[in-house]
C-alpha cells in the first residue's frame, strides 16, 4: 500500500523502527517483531506477577506466550 501511495506522489516519508521500508528484508523484520513480542510478553508476565489477573494483555493470548515471556524475562536480566 505504501509503495502504491508513493507511486501516486502522495507519500513523502516513511519511518519504521525495523527498517523494513528501506531494506525490504523479511527475515530481519521477522526477527525484530519476535524480539518485540518477547519484550512485551516479559513485561506483561512481570506485571501479572505483581498485580495479578487484573492485568490484561493481548500478547498473553498468544499460544506461545509462556515461551515468549521466558525469553523476554531472560533478556531483561542480561
Amino acid at each position: 500500500m505504501l509503495d502504491h501511495a508513493r507511486s501516486l506522489g502522495i507519500l513523502d516519508h516513511v519511518s519504521d523502527e525495523g527498517g523494513f521500508w528501506d531494506k525490504r528484508d523479511v527475515e530481519a523484520l521477522t526477527r525484530e517483531v519476535g524480539e518485540w513480542n518477547e519484550m512485551l510478553a516479559g513485561l506483561a508476565g512481570r506485571l501479572k506477577d505483581l498485580a495479578g489477573d487484573q492485568v490484561l494483555a493481548e500478547i498473553a493470548k498468544f499460544p506461545d506466550f509462556e515461551h515468549l515471556e521466558a525469553k523476554g524475562a531472560s533478556r531483561a536480566r542480561s
